[in-house]
């Protein structure tokens, strides 16, 4: 091999690995470029906090929610627990989307709004005279799964989610900007009408029930999918968490291999606060929430 290949070589080597002459990390963990990574992160998380306040919707979250996924998903947690499915109620629908665009209108989320609105407020509005009611929100979701599963693992949303006193239900998924960042609100409202006939028909069961007042069918929708940056934004900074990971590990090893005594720092500190910095950046940077 040529020397100026075999220098190239060592070089291009030696931004990854450890220096056996110099006794010093490799180039791409120097302490001047650690100063560089450092300021690039204060940075990437000044941008994401700052950013969206002043351009909305610029760190939009993308999603791909549907109401009727939602319902299959919520009755299959039913039948596992042998409790009868929910039907759609257009009431309730109603009621969960202008509970969603209020919370939109009015900066919060929560089941109690700041000027003491509560969700009952919306079902009743919609004249839907309940005997048991119940409610469950969710931000930030990807799809209708994740949204159910968050619910069914938290036993509040849970004892919701499976209980036998509810048998309809309505849903709503709306796009808006929340505290400067736009996200994806889903509104679950559970309810059992004082008026309720006295047979409930069950997928699978010949039977039929006469509705005292006609109702249209009830429209399925969905959050449609758009560009966002923020999953990317995601996916590139802890990507590049781990190439730093990585590093310091091939620091170790390398070091340990061929008995390479560096004065510079202790990478297995290293690797271990990064490990950690990586899980937090995680839980931080996944965004979905329910209450």
């Amino acid at each position: 091999m040529p020397v100026e290949s075999q220098k190239a070589t060592r070089h291009i080597k030696h931004h990854f690995l450890p220096h056996p002459e110099r006794k010093c990390r490799a180039s791409l963990l120097a302490s001047r470029v650690i100063i560089l990574y450092s300021l690039l992160a204060l940075f990437t998380l000044s941008f994401l906090k700052t950013v969206p306040g002043h351009i909305p919707g610029i760190l939009g979250y993308a999603s791909n929610i549907n109401i009727q996924d939602l319902l299959e998903k919520t009755n299959q947690k039913r039948q596992e627990m042998s409790v009868p499915e929910l039907a759609i109620n257009p009431q309730l629908t109603s009621a969960a989307e202008k509970k969603a665009k209020h919370m939109f209108e009015y900066n919060y989320w929560a089941h109690i709004a700041p000027n003491g609105t509560d969700p009952w407020s919306f079902i009743l509005g919609e004249k839907y005279d309940y005997l048991y009611a119940g409610e469950n929100l969710a931000k930030n979701f990807t799809n209708s799964e994740d949204v159910v599963e968050a619910w069914y693992k938290s036993p509040s949303h849970r004892e919701n989610l499976i209980n036998g006193k509810y048998t309809e239900v309505g849903f709503a998924t709306v796009n808006g900007v929340l505290d400067g960042y736009e996200t994806t609100l889903v509104v679950q409202l559970f309810g059992r009408s004082r008026t309720a006939p006295q047979q409930i028909a069950v997928r699978g069961e010949n039977t039929t029930t006469k509705s005292p007042v006609p109702v249209s069918k009830p429209k399925y929708t969905s959050v449609e999918p758009k560009l966002a940056i923020f999953p990317y934004v995601k996916t590139a900074v802890l990507s590049f968490a781990v190439f730093i990971l990585i590093l310091f590990l091939l620091d170790v090893w390398y070091s340990k291999r061929h008995a390479i005594l560096k004065y510079t720092g202790h990478s297995l500190a290293h690797v271990i606060f990064i490990s950690f910095a990586i899980i937090a950046m995680y839980i931080s940077l996944t965004p979905g929430r329910i209450i």
